[in-house]
């Protein structure tokens, strides 16, 4: 099975998760569409619409579902068109951090195309911890298009790497 790095951080005081650099240029091409799709509909102000509308045409929006069972949170998360291989996933105390990324070129007839949505993807996405977790027991698995993260609670541990394996 293919397997999915986690980048896992004790102290993101000390060492910022390298997502949040990526987060500041993303939210700035977030601005930079929301200002786009205001001046192409002639200045007429609609900034939440423009916002959302943008973040939704840059992000996406995956499901996702957070559970708890027992000492452990799971998540499972769909990315559907991605592969383990494209997929990072970031463990801090209290939060886990997912990033998939793939590049995709289609050749099309243009004349042809009224519209796609095929391309390269980008998603990010936050998950927040009611309690904190072991970082050094953060696995991943990727099946079918689902992402599943299980993380025990309990004190953070080191900064390691922790592999994912993908499903048959």
């Amino acid at each position: 099975m293919p397997e999915i790095t986690v980048q896992k951080i004790k102290d993101p005081v000390k060492q910022a998760p390298p997502i949040f650099v990526e987060l500041e240029k993303r939210l700035d091409a977030v601005r930079q569409r929301a200002h786009q799709m205001f001046l192409n509909r002639g200045q007429m102000d609609r900034a939440l619409d423009d916002w959302f509308a943008a973040e939704h045409e840059l992000f996406g929006w995956s499901a996702a579902e957070l559970s708890e069972k027992d000492d452990m949170y799971e998540i499972d998360f769909a990315l559907a068109g991605f592969d383990a291989k494209d997929i990072q996933v970031t463990a801090t105390p209290n939060e886990i951090i997912v990033r998939a990324e793939t590049k995709e070129t289609r050749e099309v007839e243009k004349d042809k195309v009224l519209w796609s949505e095929f391309g390269s993807k980008d998603v990010c996405r936050r998950f927040e911890l009611p309690d904190p977790i072991d970082t050094d027991k953060v696995s991943a698995t990727f099946d079918k298009g689902i992402l599943r993260i299980k993380a025990r609670k309990g004190v953070a541990g080191e900064k390691k790497n922790i592999s994912v394996s993908a499903g048959a």
